[in-house]
């Protein structure tokens, strides 16, 4: 029996939630150990290295997406040929990809001490490197199979499948962390789950789909290989700018602040990026639903798909600001102790910064449903340059440190990108004024603003500290946040949607 749009969209977003909040347990528990053990000096070669494969990971930018679009139609229609010749045109691809990146990564390694000069004082630091290269690199190889699960709605075997060798391999982890306090063990232990992880994936979309193992696959037509070459450029041009506004974050604190103000600053960014992750499982996990929706559906109906899905998104948004400006620092200093804690003003930033880039979930999946790489190609290219621009200055001339970093981003962002990407979206996709969008936004900031504003000033009236006073300003702001939502938002379409989609999920 087919299932329907929303048992996938349920499935996938149900369960990815679920291993998302079982990984953040885990990554909290690893890393507590890895700060006691190893300290923040390594701390920060571990953010670095993370940054600078992101970074060769623009090798790849473009492929896997383009990959997922392209087969929106043919799993629709059930062409089992045009899905074989996709993928075995993606599995060159991949293997191309992987290929480059190893030889750009190796290339890379007499320029290693340039990133920071603390590096040069920690031995071994271009083993830990080549560790790092290696897992990225193999990857590439297995990664190309993921996509069809993807794009068939099936991501939640994805996320279960990922979530159990992270698992067994954070046991190792840890028991190597407390025993031998060895980094490259700890490495070692990453790169063989990751393998195992990649392998276990590959052997199940080879056992459900038997039909990519046929001897005479059908050849895709100039057109098609035009079409989708078209869309990877585009996709890749389009995403080189976010990858380089989030990859050379780090790379830029440590050359200007140091390894250890990496270190601070990456304990700030895991809370951030699993917030944001979060509200991304839940909204990424229904692209394919809407892209498989969006081939068959109206102008007037996909807006009012993009207005329910911008309020989803905004939605989390509101709690979770409400939440991070309440006791981010205070869960940090709880955790790991008050030395961590960075500036008030610090961690505002950070906050701000996060809210953008949360709003722009719903523009990646609508820019990704209607296929939109090809228009937007220049998009990133110029964020990225304001991005550097503006962060460089601010760094070198101002001497302001993480805040200058963030700033830039805030301003490639905020002052550019997210009103770019709306615009290619009502435009080519949604064929709609962007007028709507701008005003709907404007009226999520103001109610935003106030409601941390009305939840800051309640706080002022209560000092508890510790755990129960994390736990104490979470409830209050929740609460304070939950019934002035309530009271804007009963009468709205799509809150009266979203409330009736729950009711339908619960009875389910």
């Amino acid at each position: 029996m087919q299932k329907s749009r929303l048992y996938y969209s349920m499935m996938n977003s149900s369960i990815s939630t679920i291993v998302f909040f079982l990984k953040l347990v885990m990554q909290f528990v690893v890393r507590t150990y890895f700060i006691r053990v190893l300290g923040v000096t390594y701390l920060g070669i571990n953010g670095l290295f993370s940054n600078v494969l992101s970074l060769l990971s623009l090798a790849e930018l473009g492929v896997g997406t383009s990959i997922v679009y392209s087969m929106y139609k043919p799993i629709a229609n059930n062409d089992q040929n045009e899905i074989q010749a996709l993928m075995i045109l993606y599995k060159k691809a991949y293997h191309y990809i992987g290929m480059a990146v190893a030889v750009i990564g190796l290339a890379l390694v007499p320029f290693l001490h340039f990133f920071s000069s603390d590096l040069s004082s920690k031995e071994g630091f271009i083993w830990y490197y080549l560790l790092f290269l290696s897992n990225s690199v193999l990857s590439y190889f297995f990664t190309y199979k993921r996509s069809l699960l993807i794009a068939n709605q099936r991501s939640y075997l994805v996320n279960i499948n990922d979530f159990i060798f992270l698992f067994i391999s954070n046991i190792f982890q840890i028991f190597l962390l407390v025993h031998y306090k060895n980094f490259t063990l700890y490495l070692i232990i990453q790169l063989i789950f990751t393998l195992l992880g990649n392998f276990s994936i590959s052997y199940k979309v080879d056992k459900d789909y038997h039909f990519l193992k046929k001897s005479e696959p059908k050849k895709l037509g100039k057109e098609k290989i035009k079409e989708i070459k078209k869309n990877v450029v585009g996709n890749m041009s389009s995403k080189i700018g976010g990858v380089i506004v989030m990859g050379t974050d780090s790379i830029l604190i440590s050359s200007f602040v140091g390894l250890a103000a990496v270190g601070y600053y990456s304990n700030y960014t895991m809370i951030i990026n699993n917030v944001q992750n979060l509200c991304k499982q839940v909204t990424n996990s229904i692209t394919a639903s809407i892209g498989n929706y969006i081939v068959t559906a109206n102008k007037k109906q996909a807006l009012e798909l993009f207005k329910r899905h911008l309020f989803v998104n905004y939605t989390m948004i509101y709690f979770a600001t409400l939440i991070l400006i309440s006791v981010l620092n205070s869960f940090i200093m709880w955790w790991i102790g008050k030395e961590y804690i960075l500036p008030s003003l610090t961690v505002t930033l950070i906050i701000i910064n996060l809210v953008i880039q949360m709003f722009r979930n719903t523009n990646f999946v609508f820019i990704d449903s209607f296929g939109l790489y090809w228009v937007q190609r220049w998009k990133s290219i110029i964020e990225a340059i304001i991005n550097l621009i503006v962060s460089l200055i601010l760094l070198s001339v101002f001497k302001l440190g993480i805040n200058g970093v963030l700033i830039g981003t805030i301003a490639s962002s905020l002052g550019y990108v997210m009103w770019v990407e709306a615009y290619y979206i009502f435009k080519y996709g949604l064929q709609e004024k962007l007028i709507i969008y701008i005003i709907q936004v404007i009226k999520y900031v103001i109610f935003l603003g106030v409601s941390v504003s009305i939840v800051f000033f309640a706080q002022a009236f209560f000092n508890f500290n510790g755990l129960i006073g994390i736990i104490f300003k979470t409830i209050l702001a929740c609460t304070i946040g939950l019934v002035l939502y309530v009271i804007v938002f009963y009468r709205s379409q799509e809150f009266i949607y979203i409330k009736n989609l729950l009711l339908r999920i619960i009875k389910r």
